[in-house]
């Protein structure tokens, strides 16, 4: 089994810079971690986690922080692709990943203060962004370094990864109307106060101030009902603009069924998820690129690790998003 020790002597430094080297530590140059970094990999070293954990108050982990959901929600989808975009930086840096899950959010805050009690785990990325959030205030009163996914409601001393959602809503919507020359746009959201959905809201009405904007209950009998009863009475809706997917599919399945003047409504949605696949032609979603805001999650996570000249004081990372193309098939 290759020690520490080997690879110093082969290396010819000291012990110790060999096992700063292996913990990204930023008193060690770029240059020399890389060559020691090189030097473990070709001996085959394996790190032993558990001897590390013993020796640092902080452990080889990462905290992953769901919010309260059920099993079969659709959120999944998009957090499983965060996770793997997550998981692959973090096994870069031979960090582990460990998630806090729930049903309540009793449930989650007791996961979390368990990871940062028994686990030792100083690092956390939540995948959600709620206000006066006592994970987020636990979290701090143990000096944990955290980031956020999604723009927080006070970004002031807060680091977060996130798409530019205005500009998102305000491109797909001029894409959508202009593409296909349409009058009476909706866009369709629902009633939670997430800030995404704001952001593209403000983003549609900066393209098309006078539309109009229906918000739906989170009850999925409750919203087809109101969509139902919304297009009904709105004939002229030529188009419809969602803040997410699956609202999107659900809106124009109802559109086809009760409207009977542009049943097959022209849609714009965001996530790429397989409820846009399930929309067919005339169909179209923003790719918001979730492995890479689990990258950049990362990424900013460990900024603190880096050497003085490597680390930068952006405390947010804007990534960007795909719009799709208009062809006469989507997929």
């Amino acid at each position: 089994m290759v020690t520490i020790e080997d690879i110093a002597n082969k290396s010819g430094v000291a012990i110790s810079t060999v096992s700063r080297a292996l913990s990204d530590s930023p008193k060690i140059s770029a240059k020399t971690k890389e060559r020691i970094k090189k030097i473990a990999q070709d001996m085959g070293y394996t790190p032993n986690f558990a001897a590390r954990n013993l020796t640092q108050s902080e452990s080889n982990m990462v905290g992953v922080v769901f919010q309260p959901q059920a099993e079969d929600s659709a959120e999944n989808v998009f957090s499983m692709q965060l996770l793997f975009g997550i998981n692959s930086q973090l096994v870069a840096r031979q960090y582990l990943l460990t998630t806090a899950t729930g049903s309540n959010w009793s449930e989650v805050y007791n996961a979390v203060k368990m990871m940062v009690e028994a686990g030792q785990v100083r690092r956390f990325i939540l995948l959600y962004t709620v206000e006066n959030d006592p994970i987020s205030e636990l979290l701090r009163e143990n000096n944990a370094r955290v980031v956020v996914t999604g723009e927080p409601e006070q970004a002031n001393d807060v680091l977060y990864v996130d798409n530019d959602n205005r500009r998102a809503g305000e491109e797909a919507t001029r894409q959508l109307v202009g593409h296909f020359n349409l009058k009476a746009p909706l866009l369709v959201r629902t009633l939670a106060d997430w800030r995404y959905e704001r952001n593209r809201e403000i983003g549609f009405h900066i393209a098309q101030p006078d539309s109009q904007v229906l918000s739906l209950p989170l009850d999925f009998q409750a919203q087809k009902q109101v969509l139902e009863s919304y297009f009904k009475l709105h004939h002229e809706i030529d188009g419809i603009i969602a803040s997410d997917d699956k609202i999107g599919y659900l809106a124009r399945n109802q559109a086809q069924a009760h409207l009977p003047t542009h049943p097959k409504l022209p849609t714009i949605a965001f996530n790429r998820s397989e409820y846009a696949r399930l929309g067919g032609k005339d169909f179209y979603s923003v790719d918001v690129l979730p492995r890479s805001l689990g990258s950049e999650a990362v990424r900013l996570l460990f900024n603190d690790q880096r050497s003085v000249l490597e680390q930068t004081k952006a405390t947010s990372v804007i990534v960007p998003y795909r719009l799709p193309e208009f062809c006469d098939e989507t997929w």
